[in-house]
């Protein structure tokens, strides 16, 4: 089905799609890597980039095109961060806080990085129960969310909604008047959402996949999934600038995202998406803050294979299911045909999105099997193992209104992230 001249609200980005295959679990192994490196607990320092064979005049280009977009107004603000074999070898501030006003990012801005969250939080949380022996990536979803099981859902698995599959439309449109339902309600609902496809044929990127995820979490562990990421994940990571709902001290520390027409105000230390929001913040989804030394510090236990300064969250059996595609129902031939497509459509793996080489935002340079995530914000991160480099890119470009294809488009082009992350492979020097 072709969408490109569709005009696609976030609600129901996509109906009807079709083909049918048959999924094969991709089985663990321990990561591969270029070099022994990716399998060591590397704790990140800053230093010179032509250590790591990179070229610093080049890396300063890359920095350079973010501060002349942010001069232009395209966004108000942004930090990036860009590192190899474990030496950050660039990490600016860029801009302001708030659109219109003099109040400056700095390195430790925290900003509100929307769909991130379904990897820092979700989907590693996910992972974590499964290796504590309390889920299977087997397991039926409606074990713990019985009202899923209506409408066909019964048998979709655990790994069917972490890999985008599920036959779940992208949102449920039904509460797009959330404020106005109780809560209670608004999960039964999201849980008895009917089928939009067959399990298993295709791919489509979900945010109410990810908010059900979410509550499957909170039910096994008996905690909300804040506190049960911030106990298994970010705590042990040091990640101490990584949290739902910052609370009013940290405030001016925040990139605010916009002002919110339903709530009548700017949107600074709340997460931007109105349901999320009215469903209290705290989602599988969306509502996670960060900043880009924190994201680093998670890329980096990502390319360690599990660990960071001798903190062990994820085993390398984990990083491997969740780095490589898990849905091979699907091609980048057939998929990638837009810049929205490819984040709806193109091959996934367990919260991580694949790169495929034409209207990827991770750029047109990455290696094959580089791996990443965007947020709605204006949030990226990309990690290429095979070069044992990794870049963060934070904005507060904020959600585009509609976020339609065209409003994707803008983001995409207004950011540069394409640009940025092409800049950091043509930095590295050592394959020229």
């Amino acid at each position: 089905m072709d969408t490109g001249d569709r005009s696609i609200h976030r609600r129901h980005l996509l109906r009807g799609l079709g083909g049918i295959a048959t999924l094969t679990a991709v089985a663990p192994a321990v990561l591969g890597s270029s070099s022994a490196g990716a399998m060591t607990s590397t704790v990140l320092a800053s230093g010179i980039p032509e250590v790591v064979g990179m070229h610093s005049e080049l890396i300063e280009d890359v920095f350079a095109r973010v501060q002349r977009r942010v001069n232009d107004g395209l966004f108000p603000g942004a930090t990036a961060l860009i590192a190899r074999r474990g030496l950050i070898v660039g990490h600016r501030a860029f801009g302001n806080k708030v659109a219109g006003c003099t109040e400056p990012v700095t390195l430790d801005t925290m900003f509100d990085v929307l769909s991130l969250t379904k990897v820092l939080a979700t989907a590693t949380a996910i992972m974590v129960l499964v290796q504590q022996g309390r889920l299977k990536l087997s397991d039926p979803v409606a074990s713990y969310l019985p009202r899923f099981a209506t409408n066909g859902k019964a048998s979709i698995t655990l790994l069917d909604m972490l890999r985008c599959s599920a036959g779940l439309p992208v949102d449920n449109q039904r509460l797009d008047e959330l404020d106005e339902l109780d809560e209670k309600t608004v999960w039964h609902a999201m849980a008895e959402t009917p089928l939009e496809y067959t399990p298993g044929s295709s791919v489509l990127y979900s945010d109410l996949t990810y908010r059900l995820l979410g509550r499957v979490v909170e039910i096994v562990s008996g905690t909300d999934l804040g506190t049960f990421a911030h106990a298994h994940i970010w705590g042990p990571l040091g990640m101490h600038d990584t949290m739902f709902r910052p609370p009013p001290e940290l405030a001016p520390r925040v990139a605010a995202t916009g002002s919110s027409s339903r709530r009548g105000r700017l949107v600074r230390g709340e997460v931007q998406d109105e349901q999320d929001h009215a469903l209290g913040g705290v989602t599988g989804c969306d509502g996670v803050f960060s900043t880009a030394m924190d994201i680093a510090i998670f890329c980096q236990m990502i390319m360690s294979g599990g660990s960071y300064g001798g903190a062990r969250v994820l085993t390398p059996q984990s990083i491997y299911k969740m780095t490589r595609s898990q849905t091979p129902q699907v091609t980048a031939a057939a998929t990638d045909t837009s810049p929205l497509n490819n984040l709806l459509l193109t091959p996934k793996g367990l919260g991580w999105e694949i790169w495929t080489p034409r209207f990827s935002h991770g750029g047109t340079r990455l290696s094959p099997g580089s791996f990443g995530k965007a947020g709605g914000t204006g949030s990226f991160m990309w990690i290429d193992q095979a070069r044992e480099l990794f870049g963060v890119f934070l904005t507060n470009h904020g959600l585009p209104e509609p976020l339609d294809e065209p409003g994707w488009n803008r983001l995409v082009d207004s950011t540069g992230v394409v640009e940025f992350f092409d800049g950091m492979i043509g930095a590295v020097a050592d394959e020229r």
